[in-house]
């Protein structure tokens, strides 16, 4: 039988030796955290101290705030701005794609729905946006529009950049954002030669999620970004209907988002957690992602083991 897979994801390179040492099976880095001299700095480190294979994630067409968006506490009831330039208000440097989007009443969420806005006024420079669910505004956080507007059939000119950078190395592969067509992922395959993981974060046809799936070496499930975009009783329904026809993709899928979120904060997962992660083996999965539980955890090792010790076949 085919072994779990747990994917963790790192910040940088402080817990690598611990994760591999823990049994993971690969290792998630985001690419959109850093710049490209950080990022070659961190596979150089990588080359010479591990031997795990490493998932690079490209930001494909998702939309994130700047990098260097300075961190800052935003209140239920407040205003903010969104864009580039200097105001009076709080501004929230965006991605200029999204701004071009944006119109009164659309809403928009940050961080996988843990912030959440109304937008009051759009301008080509800039928006006005009400605060409905304050929170910590931090850099290169996903940002969602629902419906997602784009749809992109070739990597961006910094997503071509890193795999330029980074296909040298024999332990790369690529988990490619937002994916809406098997386009892109033949494009990433082409140029990197590499194997790659299509995730997929907003609600597709299912026959072009299978088109998606030939095109692809693994899919992940992500219900953070499919939360944001779908609503709770949205993403209920397509998680369902998904899980049910898991077979047709003949590829491996992983579950992504919140998997044992509880474990960021606290040693131990829930009762819930504990009987999901059967359930999510049980229909079909053939691993998990964590994000936040190893990247920003207190406890990632203890998250490893948990999943280590409730998948076990042993």
């Amino acid at each position: 039988m085919t072994k779990f897979s747990i994917v963790a994801t790192v910040k940088n390179r402080k817990l690598l030796k611990s994760v591999e040492m823990m049994q993971a099976s690969a290792i998630r880095f985001n690419s959109s955290h850093c710049d490209l001299g950080e990022l070659e700095s961190f596979l150089e480190y990588y080359n010479r101290n591990c031997s795990l294979p490493l998932y690079l994630d490209l930001q494909g067409a998702k939309f994130r705030l700047s990098r260097n968006q300075p961190e800052f506490e935003i209140k239920t009831g407040e205003q903010v701005v969104l864009g580039s330039s200097d105001s009076a208000l709080k501004t929230i440097s965006i991605d200029p794609r999204a701004l071009s989007y944006l119109s009164a009443g659309m809403r928009v969420s940050i961080e996988d729905g843990r912030i959440e806005l109304e937008v009051l006024k759009a301008e080509s420079e800039y928006a006005r946006a009400l605060v409905l669910r304050g929170g910590t505004i931090k850099a290169a956080k996903g940002m969602n529009i629902s419906p997602h507007p784009v749809n992109q059939i070739e990597l961006s000119s910094r997503d071509a950049e890193i795999v330029t950078l980074s296909k040298k190395y024999g332990f790369i592969r690529y988990a490619l954002s937002f994916v809406s067509s098997s386009c892109e992922v033949a494009e990433l395959k082409e140029l990197s030669q590499r194997p790659v993981a299509s995730k997929i974060e907003r609600e597709l046809p299912f026959d072009r999620i299978e088109d998606i799936a030939k095109a692809s070496d693994e899919i992940w499930f992500c219900r953070g970004d499919l939360g944001a975009q779908l609503g709770t009783r949205g993403l209920v329904d397509f998680y369902r209907f998904f899980t049910r026809n898991i077979e047709r993709l003949n590829r491996p899928v992983l579950m992504a988002g919140e998997v044992l979120e509880h474990m960021v904060d606290h040693p131990c997962a829930t009762r819930s957690e504990i009987c999901h992660l059967v359930d999510i083996k049980e229909s079909g999965y053939a691993g998990v992602v964590l994000s936040n539980e190893t990247a920003y955890g207190s406890f990632p090792i203890e998250t490893i083991k948990t999943v280590l010790e409730v998948t076990s076949d042993e």
